[in-house]
């Protein structure tokens, strides 16, 4: 036996430890090739009740959204936005994985819009445009409440008087604007955006059922401090024109009494 020690070859190695390196990133590979593709998952997605597209790729109108299927479709067909009318029946929002923002103006079923909540549903559809989304507005049945709010962006963005935009409303979604307040509202919004309403009133409660628009101007609590001034000259003129007009009645009945004339004199009134 030789008594030389053992020395390692360092070809060998090399071309051993390439060689073991070239078959791991071979079995690296194989499972990556032959893994199967990953399949989209699928979803139910049909529309909401009375869906239908008011102005194309802008706005949309339809009942109340009450699965998530139909969100699905919305998201599917572009709508970004969905606005909800009605307090009482709401969109499962929570519920969707799509990405939807929302909104709620809270109108009672049957209900008329205040002046607040119309501004607040224009600008919500301003800063849509801006941005570049579809808006979607809903209440419970998308006839009443959605009709209003339509016809007074007709009125804000197309410069329509009132009476067209409500027949136009019910031309492409009949049934809107279900009662007659409904459309005396959209003939006051019209009038606050011309300015012929000098002073409208904003602090309406949104609970109110009924707004009556023949009413006159309505005073803050600080303006009527600021004015409180005022009050006693405008009584004492008030009381002036009546002591006034109490003298030249009693001058025009002095004179009726020195001619002689079919009338009969009661309480101070005239009768003929």
């Amino acid at each position: 036996m030789s008594s030389q020690s053992m020395r390692t070859n360092l070809k060998l190695a090399k071309l051993l430890y390439k060689y073991m390196d070239e078959k791991k990133e071979e079995k690296v590979e194989q499972p990556a090739e032959d893994a199967p593709q990953a399949v989209e998952e699928e979803y139910e997605s049909y529309p909401p009740y009375n869906f239908s597209w008011f102005i194309e790729n802008k706005v949309a109108a339809m009942g109340w959204p009450q699965t998530v299927a139909n969100l699905n479709y919305l998201a599917d067909v572009g709508v970004n936005h969905l606005i909800t009318l009605s307090p009482e029946k709401r969109p499962p929002i929570l519920e969707c994985k799509k990405k939807l923002k929302w909104s709620e103006i809270r109108i009672k079923e049957f209900g008329t819009p205040t002046l607040k909540q119309i501004i607040t549903f224009i600008e919500l559809c301003e800063r849509a445009q801006i941005r570049g989304e579809v808006v979607g507005v809903h209440c419970r049945h998308g006839r009443g409440r959605t009709g209003t709010l339509l016809a007074c962006y007709l009125v804000h963005f197309r410069d329509m008087p009132p009476e067209r935009a409500v027949l136009t409303v019910r031309v492409q979604r009949p049934g809107s604007c279900e009662t007659y307040e409904q459309e005396k509202i959209v003939c006051h919004y019209h009038d606050c955006v011309r300015g012929t309403v000098a002073k409208p009133d904003y602090r309406l409660v949104e609970d109110k059922l009924y707004f009556d628009c023949s009413m006159k101007h309505m005073f803050d609590s600080d303006e009527e401090k600021q004015d409180g001034d005022d009050e006693i000259p405008a009584k004492s003129t008030i009381v002036k024109f009546k002591e006034e007009e109490a003298e030249k009645r009693k001058e025009f009945i002095k004179k009726l009494c020195e001619k002689k004339t079919n009338t009969m004199v009661i309480n101070h009134k005239i009768y003929f």
